[in-house]
């Protein structure tokens, strides 16, 4: 009975210590040492990006990311091959962008619409100030300016990088 016992104690101990070690690449974008405008990419993550030699841009999923070249669904990319990544979709300070051209836009949206319902109740037709016009007018013409200004492309150069970090996680 007790050689049972340790022997299962000497194999519950063997088996906690063997833990295994898991490893995730990711595809890090980066503008300098600034941490904050990092974009990650990992397997699975859709990539739009601009091969050397081509003048548009090719979508694909990523399958695998290695430290010399990343696999896709459609191709097998060399980190030095690619000139641009499309990041609208990815980086998460166009989403902050994305809400404030909403406001702008609609609060001139709104503002028409309340200036055209006092005229409305007051005169019994529709007629705008040219306060109403003129406020109205830049709101919306501050958000759509708002909007141009998202960013778009990534350019791999001087400043901007591609690296591919390993996380590891033992379980």
């Amino acid at each position: 009975m007790k050689v049972l016992i340790r022997a299962l104690l000497f194999l519950s101990l063997i088996s906690l210590g063997q833990g295994t070690v898991l490893a995730q690449n990711y595809l890090i974008l980066q503008k300098g040492a600034n941490e904050k405008s990092r974009i990650t990419y990992e397997v699975g993550d859709e990539f739009i990006y601009l091969q050397e030699g081509n003048d548009y841009y090719i979508k694909d999923v990523i399958r695998e990311i290695d430290r010399d070249y990343i696999a896709l669904k459609e191709n097998v990319l060399s980190l030095k091959q690619i000139k641009a990544i499309d990041i609208r979709d990815k980086d998460e300070r166009n989403q902050t962008l994305a809400n404030l051209t909403l406001l702008p836009i609609a609060g001139g949206t709104l503002l028409m619409l309340a200036g055209g319902i006092n005229s409305l109740a007051a005169d019994g037709g529709i007629h705008y100030s040219t306060g109403v016009w003129t406020t109205s007018a830049a709101l919306i013409g501050a958000g759509i300016l708002i909007k141009s200004l998202r960013y778009k492309k990534f350019k791999v150069g001087k400043k901007k990088k591609i690296m591919v970090i390993t996380v590891e996680a033992s379980e």
